[in-house]
């Protein structure tokens, strides 16, 4: 809250001040969420943990278009978001009962957790900066107009991320962290996750690079064909979220946290020299391939690690790009045809 305001000059939009401010409580009401749903991931309650983000989605969801019917302006995503937050919130306690969170001082469990999670926690900050830079750097160079067809575009092509998140906490992880306790195969347990769900998320997410063109025309008026460029271009990290996020995940469950920051940084480098190679030629278009490509080195990175760690199965991977390349080629089939069926839109 305290720095809307001069996130706002610097991004030179003060109109964004308020709704800043004012989003930010979602952190605050996030962080009373109960920790007992993320106990019950190793309890094997996948399905109840589930229920948690359909239920908050939906009232999202429905909170939005009914405000946004009234309101007509960005305060009906703003106070959606609150709400979204609230009911999350009272779900984990509902469905994941046990002690509330009280303060307490325990020195050792504290050196415990920081010791495991001092590399997490760095590897979250660099990720807040690679998922913030865009908007810091497109927010000063593009007019508010463009901005924001970029920000719906930003938008769409991280909608289907929130799937990865979910998939890779809730099955990769515990899945493989099993394995580990167990002492089985590693590469088995993670191979045995990719299945119809992985490879539909695959499919789906290359159909979207693909289809861009039409579903924006569906969705929005002439105005916004510009987001379909944008939405192609940015749908290409959004293949490669799924796996990237499943490689950390069996690292962390190894006990090898610092995979994460290394994806992170090699990602870091990647938008730095992209950034620099934007600013000298005076092109936004060249941040945009940046940050839509920005998953692809870290996928060549995370395939690295995973074969010197000998888990890595090359046939597996080529099937998952395989899936990738015909899910956009159906999209584009789908993109051409539509246009011939619906010259109007």
């Amino acid at each position: 809250m305290l720095l809307a305001w001069p996130l706002s000059i610097i991004l030179d939009k003060p109109g964004l001040f308020a709704p800043l401010a004012v989003a930010s409580l979602v952190f605050v009401i996030d962080g009373q969420a109960s920790l007992h749903q993320f106990r019950a991931l190793r309890e094997g309650k996948v399905q109840r943990f589930s229920i948690i983000e359909l239920i908050t989605n939906l009232t999202q969801t429905a909170v939005t278009i009914v405000l946004a019917f009234f309101l007509r302006n960005i305060w009906a995503i703003i106070i959606s978001m609150l709400i979204a937050s609230c009911v999350k919130v009272w779900s984990t306690y509902a469905l994941f009962p046990g002690q509330r969170h009280r303060l307490r001082r325990d020195r050792a469990i504290s050196a415990d957790l920081w010791n495991f999670s001092r590399v997490v926690a760095a590897s979250s900050v660099i990720t807040l900066i690679i998922g913030q830079v865009d908007k810091l750097a497109l927010g000063r160079i593009l007019p508010l107009n463009q901005f924001g067809t970029y920000v719906l575009a930003s938008s769409l092509a991280g909608t289907p991320v929130a799937f990865a998140i979910n998939y890779t906490s809730a099955i990769v992880y515990p899945t493989v962290a099993a394995a580990v306790r167990d002492g089985r195969s590693v590469a088995e347990a993670y191979y045995g996750c990719w299945r119809r769900f992985f490879y539909l998320y695959a499919f789906g997410a290359g159909g979207l690079i693909g289809v861009a063109d039409l579903l924006v025309r569906f969705l929005y008026d002439p105005r916004y064909l510009l987001v379909a460029h944008f939405l192609s271009i940015l749908a290409v990290s959004t293949t490669l979220a799924m796996v990237n996020r499943s490689m950390e995940s069996v690292q962390v469950a190894m006990g090898r946290p610092r995979m994460g920051v290394e994806m992170n940084l090699t990602r870091l480098i990647w938008l730095i020299g992209g950034g620099i190679l934007a600013i000298y030629e005076a092109s936004p278009l060249i941040f945009v391939l940046t940050l839509g490509l920005v998953e692809v080195p870290a996928y060549a990175f995370g395939s690295w690690r995973m074969a010197r760690n000998r888990i890595i199965s090359w046939s597996r991977e080529l099937s998952l790009l395989l899936t990738i390349l015909a899910g956009a080629a159906v999209g584009w089939m789908g993109s051409y045809l539509g246009r011939i069926l619906f010259p109007n839109l």
